[in-house]
């Protein structure tokens, strides 16, 4: 059941300090990084999975990526710039930070905390979540701190970067591993209401873990398009499930002004930084009388109570499609597709009626495999709106065709290192990178 039809939301939410907006850290229950958490598993649980959805449900994750793939515009302040791609260490250090000294590090702690005791059901979340929290940093950062991170009692205040590829296979690893946690017979202490995603549902954080792992198995599909098509269909039958709709990954938010939706703080504190109304996504959409702008522009993603989604049914249905289409399996490519369109309209109230046979939008089994691809990606950016994961598909596939809002630049393909490592780990940061430098995957 999803977490928008629960009343565990506000019990998880009396436990958090009052929030901020953009990306700045609101809540920190080890406030001394170089100590052990002594704060209860399940307020820890809390703090990480609230953190994790604010900062990347909000201006740093969320609205900086839509900007860069055309969902939203800048227009003044530091978004004027980014529009015009000029994007600087300074920028992202706060993010970066609200990720690794708050979100990744109380993560380790629990799992660390949990191991010893067999508590079964915090070792396997935390895993997940970690494995979540690295997935989305790696694929705007590309080489991160990890295997060498998080040991600030063992004297290690600089740990070395790990190359993407290994943090990837990290997250497979730390996915399999979550999934035996919570298929223990005894899992040891299990939180409700403090467990805000999934309400201390074991069987549903292994569909969570399941469905990340189609996720960051289509991201590989550059290295090899059939071979990784087809672990995503294989993952996608693997046991315990995968989410369904009602089961999303969704934080939600209160109707309060300090403990709204991110975005919603973001616009109310910093009205005009960002537009919404005429971006090249929302044109699109309104000359295919695409009946989801109205609730888009409406506040479906941007309201005080808007959940942050981490990961839904219609996005795996949209993954599906894509690794089927490409491995020219067209029933099962089309069945997903529709489902996905489908699906997209319905979790924002929208009447999809009549989209699947507009010719622009209708899955033809004739066309080539580009076509498909490009009708795919192009659908999954619209109903996809607010969310980072365009910024990696988009550059991993090229789809939809974007044109650069700054004539004579690139598009940024990955977010600069932030000032603090630079300063302070600046031995390990990988050197000769830009704005526009590929990373693993994107090669």
């Amino acid at each position: 059941m999803t977490i928008l039809n629960k009343t565990l939301v506000t019990a998880g939410f009396a436990a958090l300090l009052a929030l901020g907006s953009g990306c700045k850290k609101y809540l920190d229950v080890n406030n001394d990084q170089d100590r052990p958490v002594d704060a209860p598993p399940a307020a820890i649980l809390t703090g990480a999975e609230v953190t994790a959805a604010y900062t990347i449900g909000g201006a740093d994750v969320a609205l900086t990526a839509s900007l860069l793939t055309n969902q939203v515009d800048g227009t003044s302040q530091q978004f004027k710039n980014y529009q015009l791609y000029q994007i600087v260490a300074d920028n992202l250090t706060t993010c970066w930070g609200n990720l690794y000294q708050g979100t990744l590090n109380d993560l380790v702690e629990l799992r660390k905390m949990s191991e010893p005791k067999k508590w079964y059901f915090y070792s396997g979340a935390s895993k997940i979540l970690i494995a979540y929290v690295l997935g989305t940093s790696t694929d705007l950062w590309g080489d991160i701190p990890y295997s060498d991170a998080f040991q600030g009692l063992d004297f290690k205040f600089k740990p070395k970067y790990d190359k993407q590829e290994d943090i990837y296979k990290t997250i497979d690893g730390l996915l399999t591993s979550a999934i035996a946690d919570l298929n223990q017979p005894q899992l040891g202490p299990v939180p409700g209401g403090n467990d805000v995603l999934y309400g201390g549902d074991p069987a549903l954080w292994i569909k969570f873990a399941n469905s990340y792992r189609m996720r960051t198995l289509i991201h590989l599909t550059k290295k090899d398009p059939a071979g990784y098509a087809q672990k995503v269909i294989d993952a996608s039958k693997a046991a315990g499930g995968i989410i369904g709709a009602g089961e999303e990954a969704a934080v939600a938010f209160l109707n309060d002004p300090t403990r709204a939706n991110p975005v919603q703080q973001f616009n109310a504190q910093r009205p005009g930084y960002i537009t919404y109304d005429q971006s090249f996504m929302i044109n699109q959409m309104k000359a295919l009388g695409d009946n989801r702008v109205g609730p888009y522009l409406g506040g479906a993603y941007d309201s005080k109570t808007s959940p942050v989604y981490l990961l839904t049914a219609y996005e795996l249905d949209f993954i599906l499609a894509e690794a089927y289409a490409r491995l020219g399996q067209d029933a099962d490519a089309q069945a997903h597709y529709e489902a996905a369109v489908t699906g997209s309209f319905l979790s924002v109230k929208a009447d999809p009626t009549g989209y699947l046979a507009k010719p622009e939008v209708k899955y033809d089994p004739a066309a080539s495999a580009t076509d498909k691809l490009n009708l795919i990606l192009t659908q999954k950016y619209y109903a996809m709106y607010l969310q980072a994961e365009n910024f990696t598909d988009w550059r991993r596939t090229g789809f939809p065709a974007l044109t650069s809002k700054n004539a004579g630049k690139e598009i940024p393909r990955r977010y600069p290192y932030p000032q603090s490592e630079l300063s302070y780990n600046g031995a390990n940061v990988p050197t000769g990178i830009s704005l526009t430098t590929k990373m693993w995957w994107d090669q």
